[in-house]
Order: C-alpha cells, then sequence, then structure tokens
C-alpha cells in the first residue's frame, strides 16, 4: 500500500493500515513526516517532539517514510506497483483576494509565510520575508492566528488584523479577542479588502465597510461612501486555504470539484481503480482534528 502525503491523515491512515497488516509506504516532499503538523502550525501550538515521537512509532510497525515529489505520472507507476494508492496531500494552496495590487512586493499568503517561518525554525532553509512594522492580516481563522501570534511573539509586531464578518462569528473568534485584549493584535471588522494600494511595493490595503452579518456564508453587502485606506507596508492573506491533489491527477480520470478536493466515495475511492483520497485533499481545508477524525471515525 501507497500513502502520498504524511499529514495527519496521511499519518493515521498509515497507522490504521499497517495495524491491519498491511506494508505500507509513505511518500512525501517535505524533509521529514507530519505536514502542517510540522510545517504550518508553529511550535507553541502543537509539539514537534510529539509528531515525530508517533512517526516513530509508525516505524516501529513497518511503515516506510520516503521523501519524494509524487506528481501525477509518478502516482500511475505506484498503482502499478502496489495494490491500493490513497492520496493524502492535503490543502496547501492558499485562497487570492482577487484584488487589484495584490501582486505587489509585500502581499504574502498565510500558508505559504508560516510554512517558511517553520521551515527555518526546524533548520530546513531561509526565513520568510520580513514583516514590515505596519503588518495588516487579511483572514480571522487559524492560520490567521497563527500568523498574528508568530508577529508578535518572533517580530514584537502588533498586526492589524482585517475580517470581513464581526470578529464574534470568526473561526478563531475566542482566541483572537483574547488577543486583541491583551494588547497584541488590534481588529477592523466588518470590512471587505477591496485592493492593495502601492505604485512598487505595498503601501496599504483600501477597505470598504460592509453591514455586519452573523452568518458566515452570507452575502456581503458594501456600505457606500465607507472605503479608506489602512496604511501598511506588508501584507498577509490568511483567506483559507484549498486542496493540493498531485499535479496531472486529472490526467489518470480522477474526478476533481470545483475547488480542486478529489472526489470519493464513502469508502474514500476515486474512480480509479485502487485509487483512494482521505483528509482535506478530498474534503476541503478544514483543521487537523478534522482530518484525523474523518478518517480514523469510519474505522
Amino acid at each position: 500500500m501507497a500513502v502520498v502525503g504524511a499529514g495527519p491523515a496521511g499519518l493515521a491512515a498509515a497507522g490504521e493500515l499497517a495495524c491491519r497488516g498491511h506494508e505500507v509506504r509513505v511518500f512525501d516532499r517535505l524533509p521529514e513526516p507530519g505536514g502542517m503538523l510540522m510545517f504550518a502550525i508553529p511550535d507553541f501550538r502543537f509539539r514537534k517532539d510529539l509528531v515525530r515521537a508517533g512517526v516513530r512509532e509508525l516505524e516501529g510497525l513497518g511503515v516506510v517514510f520516503e521523501r519524494a515529489e509524487v506528481v501525477g505520472r509518478a502516482v500511475r507507476e505506484l498503482l502499478g506497483r502496489c495494490d491500493a494508492v490513497l492520496i493524502a496531500t492535503g490543502a496547501w494552496r492558499s485562497v487570492k483576494l482577487g484584488v487589484k495590487g495584490e501582486e505587489l512586493p509585500g502581499v504574502h499568503y498565510g500558508v505559504d509565510w508560516m510554512f517558511s517561518y517553520m521551515l527555518h525554525r526546524l533548520g530546513y532553509g531561509p526565513p520568510p520575508p520580513t514583516p514590515g512594522e505596519r503588518t495588516v492580516v487579511v483572514g480571522a481563522g487559524l492560520t490567521g492566528l497563527d500568523v498574528c501570534e508568530v508577529l508578535h511573539r518572533s517580530y514584537g509586531i502588533k498586526p492589524i488584523l482585517v475580517y470581513r464578518r464581526p470578529l464574534k462569528v470568526a473561526p478563531a473568534a475566542v482566541a483572537l479577542q483574547r488577543l486583541a485584549e491583551k494588547g497584541v493584535i488590534s481588529v477592523v471588522e466588518s470590512a471587505l479588502p477591496v485592493e492593495v494600494v502601492g505604485s512598487s511595493r505595498v503601501e496599504g490595503l483600501k477597505v470598504v465597510s460592509v453591514e455586519p452579518t452573523l452568518e458566515r456564508g452570507a452575502p456581503l453587502k458594501p456600505l457606500p461612501g465607507t472605503e479608506r485606506v489602512i496604511e501598511a507596508d506588508t501584507v498577509i492573506v490568511a483567506a483559507g486555504i484549498l486542496p493540493s491533489p498531485p499535479p496531472s491527477l486529472a490526467e489518470l480520470g480522477v474526478a476533481l470539484g470545483r475547488d480542486g478536493r478529489v472526489v470519493v466515495d464513502e469508502n474514500y475511492m476515486t474512480g480509479v481503480e485502487g485509487l483512494f483520497a482521505a483528509g482535506d485533499v478530498a474534503s476541503g481545508g478544514t483543521n487537523v482534528a478534522k482530518a484525523l477524525d474523518r478518517f480514523l471515525s469510519r474505522r
């Protein structure tokens, strides 16, 4: 059995399969197993020694880990060599704002920036782009929360958090409110980014106030005459993540959803015999607990 991806879902699957007596090889592109547990979530949020201990336990069960970039052709080769292949590559693609000026130097994306930060912290790469003193973080989910805390802890920066709805309905509302009360962040809520302002690099983020709504899926209604520019030299966009299946997977005949997720049935099987998918690559970007639970709950 081959598992492509050594994040939460891939590790959970490898353990389950090994316990059932299967020979399991796990392929992953990162310097060591763990996926976002190691390389996107800061160590003050999740202990890396626990991830490494779990990996050692899996190795004790006979699971073999290999570092490899598995693309479409390699998946085809794995299908030819193995009884089954499980795709568990997670959700690493950042959602973009889709506004003018987003391509300016000084605009970064939350998961990418956190990946660079943790890669450096774990000794595998250079540091991420240095944030400026006037940093705006767009998005109030778990990645936005992590970025804000890293900016405070590691850089001594008090970021401005921009969220398009009232903060109390944000995915990370409780923790972000706590940071705001401590003076670690300042919050601009019910504000929708409409443009990244600047000539050769970021100079600010233009936002427009929207009618407050207590439902995260409700339409946003901009309020006329409320546009203003928040001065900034760095903008970190943490507006969500999208599934990241191996490139060219569609060439194998695998159906993909609009957001890139792999379409599977109730048994995690794709439309290709012997090819399965689990975790965020199949369910969409969620969080670590759900990536694990959605596999383990069907044991």
